[in-house]
């Protein structure tokens, strides 16, 4: 009777999973949706590409002229040359998949963990590094958003293959091979996090067992055989030197310069995780929580400083850059929550998810004014293209055009760094220009506009 009953539940938790999985993906995929082409989306020459063979073609020509993140920039060409619809739905499934792999990879959760879950949503839709940038907007997913998955599933395999030890199949270490090689040739600092992270696991595993998992060799050799790439790429000395040539300092002073900008990113977007990490160690280390337990949280934790703190070496990085370092934070902020139930009375289970389901009232709240907002940001997008198109049927090829409303702007866009200005060779209205196919275009606030219209 008792296995009836545990059975049932087990099934009532199951559909709770999986439904709350796919209000997800339709949460972001509308937000997805609302988003448009915009900034480095509007500079892809469709042209160029007549066939497959082109976007490696064109890639290899990157490789060795601007940038060595070859993986991510084919997933890029190729998003770009599809529909943006079918992009809005393959995001959709990244996004999806990065909320399944940091699930994947805490510890000590039950099957099917519906609270869990649900705080994983929290943490990415409130607390992700420049969500309108790093997983909304196309340029800046492909890079960001499906590069942090090629490592979160490398990272995963990588720990399954630790934990089976010499149980592995040819197919689990050709797959293991592969992605290792993906995560590796993703983003310079994140790329190498995921490295530190494999090689710290193997330690770990090695202090435990006294003997080295030789299958994991799969994973360190093909991540370091992809980074390796990405680092010695011909193109990154050209980018470095453009980018430093627009730093304001040199030699040590531009040294002192990044690493006080790092030190600002950690402390406007990472202090709350790393003041959580602080205290849930000291706390639960002063509860006598055996120490094993906290490895994965401290490999989370030490990579993700590392991550940051690499970018001391980088001309000018965007903040966005640090959006594996908010990934691999989450990761550890989250195992540290979940061991608490270890040393704490049972009513705190009872306190945590009363939380959670207070944190997804206020997610319920931000989501609908932004999405509100993102809507009246498209519905403008479109006014201005519609605009433009009337005016290239009169041949007319001057226009003036309003600016987005500043009252619209929100976290969950990027465009508004990348709208137009009242200056005509501004960069983002030259590319406008040659995107429309327009002479010039000068922006003006948005109610001389209607008066003028």
């Amino acid at each position: 009777m008792e296995n009836r009953v545990y059975t049932k539940k087990e099934k009532q938790n199951k559909i709770c999973f999986w439904g709350l999985v796919c209000i997800s993906f339709v949460a972001v995929w509308i937000y997805n949706t609302l988003t448009p082409l915009m900034s480095d989306d509007l500079m892809f020459d469709k042209s160029l590409y007549h066939s497959i063979g082109d976007v490696f073609y064109q890639e290899y020509l990157q490789y060795f002229n601007w940038t060595g993140r070859s993986v991510l920039q084919i997933c890029l060409k190729f998003s770009s040359l599809m529909p943006k619809s079918l992009f809005n739905i393959l995001n959709s499934f990244m996004f999806v998949a990065l909320s399944l792999l940091i699930y994947a990879n805490i510890r000590g959760k039950k099957k099917k963990d519906v609270f869990l879950y649900l705080t994983i949503q929290l943490f990415l839709w409130l607390g992700a590094v420049d969500f309108g940038q790093t997983i909304l907007w196309l340029g800046g997913a492909c890079n960001y958003l499906w590069g942090i998955v090629f490592i979160l599933f490398f990272i995963t395999l990588f720990r399954n293959v630790l934990k089976f030890g010499e149980k592995i199949t040819w197919r689990r270490a050709l797959l293991l091979l592969c992605i290792s090689v993906m995560a590796g040739w993703g983003n310079e600092n994140t790329s190498g996090g995921a490295i530190l992270i494999a090689l710290l696991f193997w330690g770990y595993d090695y202090y435990e067992k006294k003997v080295w998992n030789k299958n994991a060799l799969w994973g360190i050799a093909g991540s370091c055989i992809g980074f390796a790439f990405l680092i010695f790429s011909p193109s990154n000395k050209v980018r470095a030197g453009l980018m430093a040539s627009e730093e304001t300092y040199t030699g040590i002073a531009a040294y002192i310069s990044r690493g006080l900008k790092i030190i600002q990113v950690y402390k406007d977007y990472f202090f709350l995780y790393l003041a959580c990490i602080l205290f849930l160690f000291i706390f639960l280390y002063q509860k006598k929580l055996p120490w094993r337990q906290l490895v994965s949280p401290a490999i989370f934790t030490i990579s993700g400083l590392a991550t940051g703190a690499v970018l001391l070496f980088t001309p000018q990085p965007m903040n966005r850059a640090y959006f594996g370092t908010g990934i691999f934070f989450i990761i550890a902020v989250i195992q540290l929550i979940w061991l608490l139930p270890g040393v704490l009375h049972k009513d705190f289970f009872i306190v945590r998810n009363a939380w959670i389901l207070a944190g997804a009232l206020w997610l319920i709240f931000v989501y609908i004014e932004n999405g509100a907002n993102l809507t009246r940001i498209l519905r403008e997008v479109k006014e201005r293209e519609q605009f433009v198109a009337e005016e290239l049927e009169r041949d007319w090829k001057d226009v003036v055009l309003p600016q987005l409303r500043p009252e619209f702007k929100n976290p969950y866009t990027y465009i508004y760094e990348n709208d137009i200005e009242e200056d005509t060779h501004w960069w983002m209205n030259e590319v406008y220009c040659r995107y429309y196919g327009l002479d010039t275009i000068t922006a003006v606030e948005r109610e001389l506009w209607d008066k003028s219209h």
